[in-house]
């Protein structure tokens, strides 16, 4: 079944047109690039798995009000599809704590060339679990979006790459990579009945539920969240934008068009991480950050224009 085919199909478990929903994945990759940005800012002050849990659990708790009478309501449903919600959880919040963590350990060019991965390993996964196909000029597409991400991230200069060496943080991005891959294309697998913002609750609580003993280990014998003004600040920051809003845009997106081309969007990671790093980090607009903007739109153009 062609990505197309998987788009159609996920279209009608959706309120969203494609227009509609590729203007939602762009937004959605907006706010994770400022999420990096705040990321970056206190990454020496909370532990990397505290704040990953933090997180998470703030949205839990807001959101659990509003949708409990759909949690009671449908609590078979969630029963009969405990797997799907549990692999998702794990997914979605195991990437997110691992790219925490591994920008402990590699520089901020491997990371960000690991994870431009992430589009070929979403479209691996679902060809290898549904069958899902691309076209060649989806091919193209995506092979262009991904060289416009090297040439921002090398600054057009091919001699960087002979600083590139792989550690262990590197590992860690590339499976945390996979992560999201995986989460993206289990998200036609989720049941039709169930509303959008109940589903990510479940999803939430147990993939918070799945972290809870590493962020124990991690505040035992490594360093325990400091709760100070700034620390709640920022975890209810990452928490509404990050866990709730953003994510519950990425599934909305998904389901709409499919994981295949809703995935090519993260290649827009990096040029709104340079326009936020003009913005209030006080960086230059180069030439580069314009050359590889282009490739990445333009490959994206290709990869979810209609036929």
């Amino acid at each position: 079944m062609s990505d197309s085919k998987s788009a159609a199909a996920t279209t009608e478990r959706s309120t969203m047109n494609p227009g509609q929903a590729y203007a939602v994945l762009t937004f959605t990759v907006f706010i994770w690039a400022v999420g990096i940005v705040i990321g970056r800012w206190v990454h020496e002050e909370i532990p990397p798995v505290g704040l990953s849990f933090w997180r998470w659990a703030v949205p839990v708790a807001m959101v659990v009000p509003f949708v409990w009478p759909e949690l009671r309501r449908h609590r078979r449903v969630f029963a009969a599809h405990w797997r799907v919600f549990l692999s998702m959880g794990v997914c979605i919040i195991g990437g997110g704590t691992g790219l925490l963590i591994s920008v402990q350990f590699t520089t901020a060019i491997n990371a960000s060339l690991v994870n431009t991965t992430q589009p070929a390993l979403t479209i691996f996964l679902a060809w290898l679990f549904f069958g899902d196909r691309m076209n060649r000029r989806q091919i193209l597409g995506l092979c262009a979006a991904t060289l416009g991400v090297v040439i921002m991230i090398l600054k057009a200069d091919l001699s960087s790459m002979a600083d590139l060496r792989l550690n262990p943080g590197d590992i860690v991005v590339l499976l945390a990579t996979a992560s999201y891959g995986l989460y993206a294309v289990q998200i036609r697998k989720l049941p039709p009945e169930v509303g959008l913002f109940t589903g990510l609750c479940v999803i939430m609580v147990v993939g918070s539920i799945a972290l809870l003993p590493f962020y124990v280990v991690e505040t035992v014998y490594f360093k325990p969240v400091p709760f100070d003004l700034k620390t709640v600040v920022v975890i209810l920051v990452l928490g509404i934008s990050q866990s709730l809003v953003s994510v519950a845009m990425w599934n909305a997106g998904n389901r709409a068009v499919g994981p295949g081309r809703a995935s090519m969007f993260v290649a827009l990671f990096p040029v709104f991480g340079a326009m936020l790093a003009i913005a209030f980090l006080g960086e230059q607009l180069y030439m580069y950050h314009l050359l590889g903007a282009l490739f990445v739109c333009g490959g994206i153009f290709m990869v979810v224009r209609h036929h």
